[in-house]
């Protein structure tokens, strides 16, 4: 039997995060990917993310992410691959909007730069945007883009670097844990390790069922629009980053960094499972996004030149599990992105090997502990 310091099950966001964080610090590691490296079967791919520093409605968040701009700096340089974009964020709304209050107590409790632009501010400055009447945006100027295949593979490949090993398409049957030693049960082997971390997403149910964590996999779908005319004014070096929160719902886009804007809904999709997620995308999954491009950003084409189904894990709370297992301490879950995780995620991994080789994370992680979940108390 293979033994290994820490097994990771999943390496998709999360796992690849962990592993690298583990990895680098001396610990033999071993990654378990059911599918391949950066497939299209779960939550981590889609060609971009949002990483912006004034979350909400999480503002004790700021610091975790003020620290994952800083990793994704450290390995877009030990890479030397190109990880993160910056173009700025524009956030939408209404002065009373929970987007825009929000944003406003991140700031102001952390001290982060920000502007207030009316909508005639923005549409000098944008004109790609039309804002609806009373509506304003909080404009953040170091926000921007993270290519989240390419930051899986950075992350992938320095782990291997430092001694990982890395198996793909073997999915795990089952675990064991005694409290000191872990095992893993695969469709090709059995491995043993002092811990394990299970970082699985929308497959952590299943990976951990006694638990009974309320956990809602939720159906997402990107589109991506080609410009009508004035193609400059969409490229990453002109249009930043949005959210746009409306009266029906909170939409989020990407400029056009080669495939379109990519433009979708954030939350509100129809329960799903990982095994049963519906992938074809339908006329009606496209109607409110093309009724918000004709309100809100009429020169994109409203007829999508390509879209692609993801999945939200979400917990009640739209917060992080990051916690030991109640009844194993020495079983690590990290997942559950709830739809926000990813920009976090290099971050999040350095939590876990704090926990995992001090005991303890360096940030207060009580916020993400399992036993807030009434199923679990």
């Amino acid at each position: 039997m293979k033994t290994f310091d820490v097994i990771v099950v999943g390496l998709g966001a999360m796992g690849t995060a962990v592993t690298y964080a583990l990895a680098s610090h001396g610990f033999k590691v071993l990654g378990l990917e059911r599918f391949v490296l950066n497939h299209t079967n779960g939550s981590s791919h889609g060609g971009s993310r949002i990483i912006r520093t004034a979350v909400f409605p999480q503002p004790f968040q700021v610091p975790l992410v003020q620290r994952a701009f800083a990793l994704w700096s450290k390995i877009e340089n030990e890479s030397e691959r190109k990880l993160l974009k910056t173009t700025g964020a524009l956030l939408f709304g209404l002065p009373d909007s929970p987007l825009i209050t929000g944003c406003l107590d991140s700031s102001r409790r952390y001290g982060l730069p920000y502007d207030i632009f009316t909508g005639t501010e923005v549409t000098s400055r944008f004109p790609v945007f039309q804002l609806d009447q009373g509506e304003l945006a909080f404009y953040e100027k170091q926000a921007g883009i993270l290519f989240p295949e390419e930051c899986i593979r950075a992350e992938a490949s320095l782990a291997v670097s430092h001694g990982a090993l890395l198996q793909f398409n073997e999915p795990v049957a089952r675990w064991n844990a005694d409290g000191s030693r872990v095992e893993v049960r695969t469709s090709k082997a059995t491995y043993e390790a002092k811990s394990v971390v299970i970082a699985t997403g929308a497959w952590l149910g299943t990976m951990v069922p006694e638990l009974r964590l309320p956990l809602q996999v939720e159906r997402q779908i990107a589109f991506w629009f080609a410009p009508q005319k004035n193609h400059g004014l969409f490229a990453s070096n002109m249009m930043p980053v949005f959210d746009w929160q409306t009266k029906d719902h909170f939409y989020y886009g990407v400029p056009d960094i080669g495939s379109g804007v990519k433009v979708a809904i954030h939350h509100d999709g129809e329960a799903t499972s990982p095994d049963q997620i519906r992938r074809e995308v339908t006329e009606e999954d496209q109607r409110p996004v093309r009724e918000f491009l004709k309100r809100h950003i009429p020169s994109l084409d409203d007829i999508p030149v390509s879209s692609g189904t993801c999945m939200y894990t979400n917990t009640p709370d739209d917060d992080f599990i990051i916690d030991s297992h109640p009844h194993y301490p020495n079983v690590v879950i990290v997942s559950a992105c709830s739809g926000h995780g990813f920009k976090f995620s290099i971050a999040i991994g350095e939590v876990v090997q704090q926990m995992i080789q001090c005991g303890k994370a360096e940030i207060d992680t009580s916020t993400f502990k399992i036993r807030r979940f009434d199923a679990t108390k």
